[in-house]
């Protein structure tokens, strides 16, 4: 088996990924168009009209050498808004101008489909690690990851791509890519949300960095006031809007419902729609369309949230439908024609580097974009300020665009493309980007090998408190974090396969997906207690187990651009299941029987018990079960529930399930489900449903 094994710095950047030197053949070509010219004037000098001495041909071949030097970095790092070979060319820019239906939306399966056992079974996991801790001492423990930063002992933590806000958001999303199919029970998926915002996001802990890289912000307005800082502000943005889309609960869209204490004791509040005029008003101001990360530097990635939760507010009703169009259609304008990749590394460029906004010199170009959302939002929907054609040239700013990094990553491209889905104007140009621009990359790794069902050695050993023991069947994989920030790109492979993983899902890449899974499953996948997780240091276990969960969750039916726009609320209108017991029952169905004017519940659940706690959400509260029925699939089983109903004080009305198996078959059971745990890590449960009749 071809191994590839990551390299740390600037070198995974070229090299990890099975490229060949790209970087090396692009100078060895613009040396030879070069030598030419420069052989040529070099010649003519010496031949001509002044004899060179020693210090003379030194400096003559230096002039060269910043000749072809600086053409290098015109051809690589120069403006990359005059498109040309930055670009992904017309026919992709055509596909985002046109008016796409929504008939391109990904129809991976049934939006109704149950929930497999391993999506129950990352489920239990997610809680593990979440709602599930009760101590403060457990949940620090769990979230131990450094997350990168600058090198050197005692430097700022929390800076990279393995810092305690991406896994957290991350698990949310994936929380949610699951649970959207029990539609009448998300209840569970919005206590793992409210937990992670809670606990981690909105914890000094995990934004306090922020002092770092902006301290004139300690004093000018708080966090939520930043104009850069995305890379924060975007997640716990994106997560309160998926909270509320999941329960219906408006707390964060309130004013003041976003509230932080800061590390020294300073409150800051802001609210969902608020911060979100906040973040169009940065992206504004910003000559690429986006707010920058770290000071100055717009990533990709981290533009997909915000776009994500304008998304998410336009579906909830806070802001007319398509209200956020034009700062979508900007960034994406600047991102087809300026953010290819010019060194053969994949699709998207890491980032492109902007003038810093956040100081004083923005002050008055800020009020005044924000000043015109304000009036946009009075006057009750989008619009286009005398015909705005949305060209990044039509908003005066002091915003520059300085460079850019050429390089492209496959863990880069899926985090890109993975949410571009969700909030793009159109599909079918993410999904030829994908085809075009980074398909060609996971074949490339697909055919050396990389992916072969083959466990992989690792060292055995735990970088941090409160990762897992491996299952004494493969080797512990225990990657570090990255190194320098975002730009030391030593990405494990365990991290950017699992990333690109429901990338290749959504675009539908089935050769590609299958090989993936296959060797996730194999060298990755871990299964204990009911409980699935992907095996690597708590730098990047939780971060890949999230994206793992997300790709089954789709491949199973779940439509996450779908569930972004608000399309499938109406699943989750009417009687909803608000709690169980145990707390921990896995629930793999929840949802209304379809047909009109059919009030009924079907219900499923693994184990031999359970209770339901069963209301009525906006309106009025059930109060008469009028059927309780088994749903036997298929006829021929014999019946095994007993179903009992009660009326619940307040309002609403509680069933019990229990089991009728006798006490033989139960330890028949019990023999089976010993022997899938010892032989497999497992543990299997009988999956039971019934249907609640009520009025």
């Amino acid at each position: 088996m071809k191994s590839v094994p990551p390299t740390p710095g600037f070198f995974a950047l070229l090299f990890d990924q099975g490229d060949h030197f790209h970087l090396f053949h692009i100078v060895l070509q613009s040396s030879a168009r070069l030598a030419g010219f420069a052989l040529c004037v070099v010649g003519s000098i010496s031949w001509g009209w002044m004899k060179l001495d020693k210090r003379g041909w030194i400096a003559l071949l230096g002039c060269n050498f910043a000749l072809f030097f600086s053409l290098f970095l015109v051809h690589i790092l120069g403006s990359p808004a005059r498109g040309g070979h930055h670009s992904f060319g017309e026919e992709i820019s055509k596909l985002f101008d046109e008016e796409v239906g929504e008939d391109d939306a990904r129809k991976s399966g049934t939006a109704q489909a149950d929930l497999s056992e391993e999506e129950c079974k990352l489920l239990n996991y997610f809680a593990s690690i979440t709602v599930d801790l009760h101590t403060v001492e457990d949940k620090w423990a769990v979230w131990s990851m450094v997350g990168g930063g600058k090198p050197g002992v005692g430097q700022q933590e929390q800076l990279s791509f393995t810092a305690i806000r991406y896994h957290s958001s991350f698990l949310c999303y994936a929380v949610c890519s699951i649970v959207q199919r029990t539609p009448a029970f998300r209840r569970r998926g919005g206590e793992i949300l409210e937990w992670c915002l809670e606990e981690l996001l909105l914890n000094p802990k995990v934004f306090d960095y922020y002092r770092y890289y902006w301290p004139e912000q300690v004093d000018g307005g708080g966090v939520f006031e930043c104009r850069e800082n995305i890379m924060w502000t975007g997640h716990v943005l994106h997560v309160a809007c998926l909270y509320e889309m999941l329960t219906g609960d408006d707390k964060y869209s309130l004013s003041g419902g976003l509230r932080v204490q800061e590390s020294d004791g300073v409150v800051s509040v802001s609210s969902c729609p608020q911060l979100a005029l906040h973040l169009a008003a940065c992206m504004r101001i910003n000559r690429c369309g986006g707010v920058p990360c770290e000071p100055g530097l717009v990533f990709f990635q981290c533009q997909n949230h915000p776009f994500c939760s304008f998304t998410l507010l336009e579906g909830l009703g806070y802001f007319e439908k398509g209200f956020f169009d034009e700062e979508k259609r900007r960034f994406q304008k600047f991102a087809v024609e300026g953010m290819r990749a010019v060194v053969d590394t994949g699709g998207l460029k890491i980032a492109c580097v902007t003038t810093k906004q956040n100081g004083t010199r923005f002050d008055e170009v800020y009020e005044r974009e924000r000043t015109i959302l304000d009036e946009r939002v009075e006057a009750g929907g989008s619009f286009k300020e005398e015909e705005n054609d949305s060209d990044e040239e039509d908003i005066e700013s002091p915003s520059m665009v300085l460079a850019s990094l050429p390089f492209a990553h496959l863990g880069s491209d899926a985090w890109d493309l993975n949410y571009f889905y969700f909030w793009t104007t159109s599909v079918a140009a993410v999904r030829k980007i994908y085809f075009d621009f980074v398909k060609g990359k996971v074949d490339q790794l697909r055919t050396a090998g990389s992916w072969e069902v083959e466990r992989e050695k690792k060292d055995v050993s735990c970088c941090c408190e409160g990762a897992k023991e491996g299952d004494g069947k493969q080797d512990v994989w225990n990657s570090p974090p990255p190194a320098v920030c975002c730009f030391g790109l030593n990405i494990p492979k365990s991290a950017w396969s699992s990333a690109i993983f429901p990338v290749l899902v959504q675009a539908n890449d089935n050769e590609n997906t299958e090989v993936i899974e296959a060797w996730l499953r194999e060298n990755l996948r871990q299964e204990r207690a009911g409980m699935v997780w992907l095996e690597e240091s708590c730098e990047w276990s939780i971060g890949n187990t999230a994206n793992y969960a997300m790709a089954i969750a789709m491949r199973n039916g779940s439509n996450c651009r779908a569930f972004h726009r608000g399309e499938e609320q109406g699943n989750a209108e009417g009687a909803q299941v608000t709690a169980v017991r145990p707390s921990n029952l896995s629930v793999w169905r929840c949802r209304k029987r379809k047909g009109a004017g059919t009030k009924a519940l079907e219900i499923g659940f693994s184990g031999d018990s359970g209770t339901f706690v069963i209301e009525r959400v906006g309106g009025r509260g059930i109060k008469v079960v009028t059927k309780l029925e088994e749903d036997i699939e298929g006829g021929g089983r014999k019946k095994e529930l007993a179903l009992t109903w009660e009326a619940r004080k307040g309002g609403g009305v509680v069933i019990k399930a229990e089991s009728l198996r006798s006490g033989e078959r139960e330890a028949e059971e019990k023999k089976e489900r010993d022997w899938v745990r010892e032989e497999r890590g497992g543990f299997e449960q009988r999956r039971h449903s019934f249907v609640v009749h009520y009025r």
